[in-house]
């Protein structure tokens, strides 16, 4: 059985915690004893109380696994990164951090690791989907349209967090790269909104944002954009 340590024990953290636990041996470090408890309190899942903003406890802590996943804030992403690869581990990620994951590619392939970064939902699901199909065929446009709305619309923000709230106001504010004619175009974020109708939803507001990541490098398609999903808001006083 391998041993797998999640760094992070938040809403993402632990959802991936309880996916694996029984078929893995499974270890959740996070600062926050309540989000330890949780984690644990159903399951014989073993956690550890740890402050991951220190570099040198993630070197100290990922050691001890076959494979680490990290679910931190974004903040926290790519020093992360950075210091599991040091300590020569093979590492999942999900921070969607700002700075470019690319950057540590050589230092991967000279400690003999795999980093997959940027696997969530969107980015991390969309990135699969495009690769699968651009196999099958000649891909010349990707639209990309993510949102993970909740069912019950409740004002003001008709919107709950799924992860991080600093980084969902970070997916607002970072500017958005797409690609147009074949090259990477930069274009702010929540730019050349559209309404976009969706059958027994309603209308959805579609903005400009950066969720394209790695595909930019890996994928040769003339076209790309990620779109970023909300509710239409209308209030009438």
């Amino acid at each position: 059985m391998k041993r797998i340590v999640v760094l992070g024990a938040g809403l993402v953290g632990k959802a991936i915690v309880l996916d694996l636990a029984g078929r893995y041996e499974i270890t959740v470090v996070d600062i926050d004893e309540k989000n330890l408890q949780k984690v644990s309190q159903d399951r014989a899942i073993k956690t550890k109380h740890l402050d991951l903003s220190d570099t040198k406890s993630v070197i100290e802590v990922a050691q001890n696994f076959d494979l680490v996943v990290g679910a931190l804030p974004s903040s926290l992403g790519f020093r992360t990164m950075k210091a599991v690869i040091e300590a020569g581990k093979d590492m999942v990620d999900i921070s969607f951090l700002p700075e470019d994951a690319l950057e540590l590619d050589e230092q991967a392939k000279s400690h003999g690791v795999t980093v997959v970064f940027d696997c969530g939902v969107a980015p991390g699901m969309s990135n699969i989907i495009l690769g699968y199909h651009n196999n099958k065929m000649k891909v010349q446009k990707f639209d990309c349209m993510v949102g993970g709305l909740p069912v019950d619309r409740i004002w003001p923000y008709e919107y709950k967090a799924p992860f991080s709230p600093m980084d969902v106001l970070e997916e607002y504010t970072r500017p958005a790269r797409i690609v147009e004619n074949g090259k990477i175009v930069i274009k702010p974020a929540l730019s050349e909104p559209e309404f976009i109708q969706f059958d027994k939803i309603g209308t959805l507001e579609a903005f400009n944002t950066d969720g394209l990541r790695s595909l930019l490098t890996t994928m040769k398609i003339p076209y790309m954009r990620e779109r970023t999903l909300r509710y239409f808001l209308i209030r009438i006083q």
